[in-house]
């Protein structure tokens, strides 16, 4: 199996008899063609795209005394660690997240509080609740004084990791996880060696919706999921809807993302 392309040639070769071993050989070539299409379809686009990315620069590494270390925020980032945690950037990404999780009736549970974007559209749009779960000392401090602005409001705050608190919390309407890594290790196992960063919560969020609740994240995605991504929402979910947010302006020197779009999922149960 082979195509060739101006650009580039790529080839199958299979050496067991018995891999992909469908009943009739004519099904195991259409399997493969189709795969094969479609690897090459997604190599041609992602050359159209590459042109579109801003060179980005090179993140330091993550020492493990994340909850403790000090959060700097000014008017356009948060950065903890030499990491920048949030930017400013993200704003419409954000809006498009809280809306697949907000609701007058919705009990909504927010993993990452960051600066407080997405948590400012959750309570524009209306929640019945908001428990947000943070495990920086000074983004929970942060927190705080966000929170003072919404007096009368059921917003509750739960500090540390979410492996460490998931356990102890109820059911929601609605999980909205944005989340980053708190360690080198998190961060290789989850982010450079997962479909997406979010995937080893999925079991979690599935366990703590309510029929027909919502759980939305940050893809790391550009403009499709992969089908990598696909399998592993749908061993854990019902059904999900993708949306992508276009024209996200990230500056030239960010970490950890360099496109001008992604993609938003709305994952229920």
């Amino acid at each position: 199996m082979l195509r060739r392309f101006p650009e580039f040639d790529v080839s199958v070769g299979v050496r067991r008899s018995d891999f992909v071993g469908t009943p009739r050989a004519d099904q195991r070539n259409w399997l493969l063609e189709r795969t094969l299409d479609e690897f090459c379809d997604e190599l041609v686009h992602l050359d159209g795209l590459a042109k579109r990315l801003v060179t980005g620069s090179v993140r330091p590494a993550i020492d493990d005394a994340w909850a403790a270390s000090r959060a700097r925020y000014d008017d356009r980032q948060l950065v903890i660690q030499g990491q920048q945690v949030m930017q400013d950037w993200e704003r419409p990404l954000m809006a498009a997240l809280a809306r697949q999780v907000a609701g007058p009736d919705r009990e909504v549970l927010e993993l990452g509080f960051g600066m407080g974007i997405s948590a400012t559209f959750l309570q524009d749009a209306g929640v019945r609740s908001h428990t947000v779960i943070e495990a920086n000392d000074e983004v929970a401090a942060h927190f705080e004084r966000w929170r003072a602005g919404y007096v009368g409001r059921d917003i509750r705050l739960v500090r540390g990791l979410w492996e460490e608190s998931m356990g102890s919390l109820g059911q929601f309407d609605g999980i909205l996880f944005d989340t980053y890594p708190a360690s080198e290790q998190e961060f290789a196992d989850h982010v450079l060696n997962d479909v997406t960063f979010a995937a080893h919560f999925f079991p979690h969020a599935a366990r703590h919706l309510r029929p027909g609740g919502v759980f939305t994240y940050y893809t790391n995605e550009i403009d499709s999921l992969g089908r990598a991504h696909q399998r592993s929402l749908l061993a854990h979910f019902r059904s999900f809807s993708v949306e992508i947010v276009r024209d996200l302006r990230p500056p030239e020197d960010c970490h950890y993302w360099w496109a001008d779009s992604m993609a938003v999922v709305r994952a229920t149960v």
